[in-house]
């Protein structure tokens, strides 16, 4: 079951707080196939009951009535001002999740295509790698690059530790940091056979590398 959306507006008759209701409550019983449609929904709500002054508050006064709050419907209508411009083949390559969609939103319409064609966006993708994608895109920290950075400030602070004092330790004192630093090599080592094993470990399109996304450094 699909929404009718004639003329290319969604319920563009509608005027009133409770009919709004009814509509926003029929699309969501669509679950997550109908995400976009409510999406457009919820926008169209929005941009029409803002036009008269405080009927957009107004509906959410029976938020205890209604199937989400509304800040999560603030959101939606965001996806669907941002993703008015997909048609029913395009949403088939995108996630189901509304907050998925809500960090894919900021991205222009060009971008947004380019991403799905490469790959990038596709119905699997989680939020996390969504925001590192986006991230990315932006040339803002990744949680990846941040992990890096806390490790390598970690090895320059225990580098300084082992210069500043080796001198001063005793011989049995260099055999404890030489066991114990044996020991976390090891460690390290038995992780490092646990997630290159090809049976357990799938990076789909490298989107959780650092490698660049081809065509879009631009950004």
């Amino acid at each position: 079951m699909r929404v009718a959306i004639p003329n290319g507006k969604l319920f563009g008759g509608a005027d009133s707080v409770a009919e709004w209701m009814g509509k926003i409550k029929k699309v969501w019983a669509l679950g997550a196939s109908g995400t976009l449609d409510l999406a457009r929904v919820l926008s169209s709500a929005k941009n029409q009951l803002r036009r008269h002054y405080g009927q957009w508050s107004q509906l959410w006064k029976f938020e205890h009535k209604m199937p989400l709050s509304k800040s999560t419907a603030d959101r939606l209508a965001t996806v669907g001002d941002r993703m008015a411009w997909i048609d029913s083949a395009t949403s088939l390559n995108l996630p189901r999740g509304w907050n998925i969609l809500f960090c894919l939103a900021p991205l222009d319409r060009q971008t947004l295509e380019q991403l799905i064609e490469q790959g990038f966006i596709h119905p699997k993708l989680t939020l996390r790698e969504a925001k590192e994608l986006v991230a990315r895109l932006r040339g803002k920290p990744t949680e990846a690059g941040t992990r890096k950075a806390n490790v390598r400030q970690w090895l320059r602070r225990s580098a300084e530790f082992v210069r500043n004092n080796k001198s001063d330790w005793k011989p049995d004192e260099r055999e404890l940091v030489t066991e114990g630093l044996t020991r976390l090599i090891e460690e390290l080592n038995a992780v490092e056979t646990s997630i290159f094993n090809p049976s357990t470990f799938i990076t789909p399109l490298d989107l959780l590398t650092d490698q660049p996304i081809k065509h879009l450094n631009h950004l």
